[in-house]
């Protein structure tokens, strides 16, 4: 690289300024020359006594920078650029620096000062040269003079945004800058008055303190350095009442300037405005104050959880929910929550962690916390102390994040067990009768209103409505009291049947009384319980020493088949409640025969004439076998409608209300006359088969069942033997006496009787033994699921020992797969019918099946 001058030795620039060197004192100065985009360096040092024997091997700024500190290295670099942009050829640069120089014995750091100008660019040369002075420290030129040091420190101390002031070492004002005279609402008239007038040491205020006074008097006499905190009123000052009152709270820290012979000549006094400061430091304290006294004398419970360590909220929620559980340490809390907790003193509860809160689902009460944005409102909690008793409690609380993590918790904490315990009460009064203490009417919708959403496709409920007979008459008669008294005793006399049945047993009002059943078998469980509580209300009541029997009506509908919802369900238990009462039957099932207000019930009943009349009827037929031989003996004829518009109509739909009119004798006469003449030609193809009809509860009480019954058996020339009629036990039950001589006579045919439903019914087995009959017909509900239950299993076994004993034969029905046939077979039942074996089937299909099943077998002769 060339050097900056034409001939590229520095030298020759410096020689060409005779007037420079002139100027210098030799023995303190030395000339310098850089090129510093080259690196050469040029130093005439000859006179510079010690420093010569360091810059004269020097011609390289490399050598000279291996020298210098880091600092002082990037300084030089930082005045002597390279910077192309930086074309300033006035501006002087100067740059001190330490010098490791021997001066003969040991090696000592010398300050010395670069000091230099950007020359100029000559033309056509490639260089950027810098030339100056180097001086010694101890030259006057790296001196300056007090004037330069004083005028220096005005202009500092003028514009410093410090509120400042300068004093003799009397104390007496002699300069003070404008962020002062603000700090004290001078004016510049009033502050130029206080230069020379005010005496800092003469300050009635001040000299006030005898503490403070004391510490600036050492200032001024031993030049001790001083900071101290005062506060002061601008009344010493003004007379504004709009200011007097004003107090200024500074930090005041004092400086003395000594002289050169190490004497105080001046004392610089800086002050930091602390007035917003202490304003806030003072509301703070008093919100503190305000703070304890809240904390302290508050009616709910404060506390607060420090997380530890906190928890970061970019967490999964499982795992803050963790965190929370583990991390929670209680740091703060009142007495309030002492008592609330039932603990002595803070330090036993301090530390404890979420677990020990007593909360029996705190972990649920984190997650709600934390998928609610750490906030929580109101929110109920329930504690368990360590007896087991349930305490209640409301909590609001707030979670305090940052940076990203939840760091502590504050919260409250309101005991509400008396207002919950309250509002149980009230709850309890609300779906209680006062009286009997009994579920009310809106308990009893309610219960009925859960089931209905809960129940699945299968279930079935029942609903029976109790009304008590000729009550007005003991109320008149024995007083409100005895018949209060009665009452209240209705409802254990219920509640002693449901052992076995799950339910609710409510008072509706008055004498009237409900059972729901959310559960049931079948519509026969339901009469069957019903003829229970006639017979447990039937017993005598003790009143005091007066002993009373009564007797009730019972209406009972089935959900889901007659009503969907609770207030059908009622509606319907009711008009049957009315039938039965009316017709003195103790118990009636729903029908729309009962219900004047049923379009459906107008409409079957008007078809069902017709249905008959026109041939709308058919009979399917189901086949039942002997399960010891294998083989099928007959079939049940039921009865099916398809109706021209409605399609197909349940016989579920139309046989109840048939049997509430005399449209019951003719359905029955259709089905006894096809039944027969189907197996009298069946007899006729070569086929010992019989046939079962099902008889309804109005057949039996008809006298002139076995008449038909003849007429028929004669018409078709069927053997008797061929004909099975199949009853219920609680169509037995609804007139035994009348039902016992119509089967004697019907018995006396040689016609075959059987019991249908076996086991869903109610009887006595001293009627069981009376009745004239030859077959026990195992209700499908039982056997369907016995191999899954045992109760059920048991039922269905114990029922086969039953009948064998009594000398019965024993039909299962519902044998739905093989298991089920095998496992009856095992048991020793008789005959079988079910799913498995044939379905209910049109008599053309029933042929085919005969032809093609593989269970008819003819019996050897």
């Amino acid at each position: 690289m060339q050097h900056s001058n034409p001939s590229g030795n520095p030298a020759i620039l410096l020689s060409a300024n005779p007037a420079l060197e002139n100027a210098l004192d030799a023995a303190t100065t030395a000339p310098w020359c850089m090129d510093v985009l080259s690196g050469e360096l040029q130093v005439t040092a000859q006179h510079l006594n010690s420093l010569a024997a360091f810059f004269v091997p020097l011609n390289h700024i490399s050598a000279l920078l291996q020298h210098l500190r880091k600092a002082d290295r990037y300084l030089f670099l930082q005045a002597f650029n390279t910077d192309p942009q930086d074309q300033d050829y006035q501006r002087l640069r100067s740059c001190d620096v330490r010098l490791p120089i021997s001066d003969g014995e040991q090696v000592v750091e010398t300050v010395v000062r670069f000091v230099g100008r950007l020359q100029a660019p000559v033309p056509g040369v490639n260089a950027r040269v810098f030339e100056g002075l180097i001086v010694a420290a101890s030259h006057w030129l790296a001196q300056p003079s007090d004037e330069y040091a004083l005028q220096f420190l005005s202009g500092l101390f003028a514009e410093s945004p410090i509120p400042s002031f300068i004093t003799d070492k009397q104390g007496v004002l002699i300069n003070i800058n404008d962020a002062c005279a603000r700090l004290f609402h001078l004016s510049h008239r009033q502050a130029e008055q206080a230069t020379g007038f005010y005496s800092i040491l003469r300050d009635k205020h001040l000299q006030a303190d005898a503490e403070q006074a004391a510490a600036v008097q050492s200032v001024y006499l031993h030049g001790c350095t001083h900071t101290l905190e005062m506060s002061y009123s601008l009344g010493n000052i003004h007379r504004s009442r709009f200011i007097c009152d004003k107090q200024i709270h500074f930090r005041v820290s004092f400086l003395p300037i000594p002289d050169r012979q190490g004497n105080i000549a001046q004392v610089l006094v800086q002050l930091q405005d602390l007035s917003r400061e202490k304003s806030a430091r003072d509301a703070l304290q008093e919100s503190e104050a305000s703070y304890k006294a809240f904390i302290t004398n508050s009616s709910e419970a404060i506390w607060c959880y420090d997380m530890q360590p906190p928890v970061a909220v970019c967490a999964g929620l499982e795992e803050q929910v963790q965190q929370i559980a583990r991390c929670a340490r209680l740091v703060e809390a009142n007495k309030v929550l002492i008592n609330m907790l039932g603990v002595e003193s803070l330090d036993e509860i301090i530390g404890s962690g979420l677990i020990d809160s007593g909360s029996k689902n705190y972990v649920f009460d984190i997650h709600y916390f934390v998928k609610n944005h750490y906030l929580m409102v109101d929110h109920d909690i329930v504690r368990q102390d360590s007896r087991g008793k349930n305490f209640y409690f409301q909590i609001c609380c707030t979670g305090i994040v940052e940076d990203g993590y939840l760091k502590r918790v504050w919260g409250t904490t309101k005991d509400i067990t008396a207002r919950r315990r309250y509002e149980e009460k009230l709850r309890y009064q609300s779906f209680h009768d006062s009286l009997t203490a009994l579920p009310n009417r809106e308990k009893l919708y309610a219960d009925m209103q859960t089931c209905f959403e809960q129940r699945s496709a299968e279930q079935i409920s029942a609903l029976l409505l109790i009304d008590l007979d000729r009550f007005k008459e003991i109320n008149d008669t024995l007083g409100h009291n005895v018949g209060d008294h009665l009452l209240q005793l209705i409802g254990p006399r219920l509640a002693n049947e449901m052992s076995e049945i799950p339910g609710t047993v409510a008072r509706l009002g008055g004498d009237e009384f409900a059972v729901f059943l959310p559960r049931i078998r079948s519509t026969h469980q339901a009469v069957v319980f019903g003829h229970r509580l006639l017979d447990a209300l039937s017993q005598e009541f003790d009143l005091d020493g007066f002993t009373t029997q009564i007797s009730a009506s019972i209406g009972i509908s089935i959900s889901p088949h007659q009503a969907q919802d609770q207030h059908a369900l009622m509606r319907y238990a009711d008009i049957a409640m009315y039938y039965a009462k009316g017709q003195m039957l103790g118990l009636a099932i729903y029908s729309a025969e009962y219900d004047p207000h049923s379009t459906k019930r107008l409409s079957i009943i008007s078809e069902l004439g017709r249905a008959i009349r026109e041939n709308q009827l058919c009979l399917y037929y189901q086949p039942k076998v002997l399960l010891d031989e294998q083989r099928c003996y007959g079939f049940e004829a039921l009865i099916r409608w398809i109706h021209p518009e409605l399609g197909f109509v349940s016989p579920v739909d139309f046989i109840p209300m048939a049997e509430l009119t005399t449209l019951i004798h003719q359905l029955t006469a259709w089905v006894l006359e096809k039944a027969i003449e189907q197996c009298r030609s069946w007899q006729d193809q070569g086929m010992s088969l019989s046939i079962a009809v099902n008889l309804s509860a109005r057949n039996l009480m008809d006298d002139n069942i076995p008449k038909l019954v003849e007429r028929l058996l004669l018409k078709y020339k069927l053997p008797a033997a061929r004909l099975e009629l199949e009853i219920t036990e609680s169509s037995i039950m609804t007139d035994p006496a009348r039902a016992l001589r119509n089967l004697d006579a019907l018995h006396a045919l040689g016609v075959h009787l059987a019991i249908d439903d076996f086991g869903t019914g109610y009887s006595s087995l001293a009627y069981l033994k009376r009745l004239p009959v030859q077959t026990l017909k195992i209700d499908s509900s039982f056997v369907r699921t016995m191999l899954d239950d045992l109760q059920d299993e048991l039922i269905v076994n114990s029922t086969i020992h039953l009948a064998h004993n009594l000398g019965l034969m024993v039909v299962a029905e519902g044998v739905e797969n093989e298991a089920l046939l095998n496992r009856l077979r095992e048991m020793g039942c008789d005959e079988a019918q079910g799913f498995f074996i044939g379905k209910p089937m049109a008599v053309v299909n029933a042929n085919e099946w005969l032809v093609e099943s593989g269970w008819v077998k003819q019996p050897p002769q």
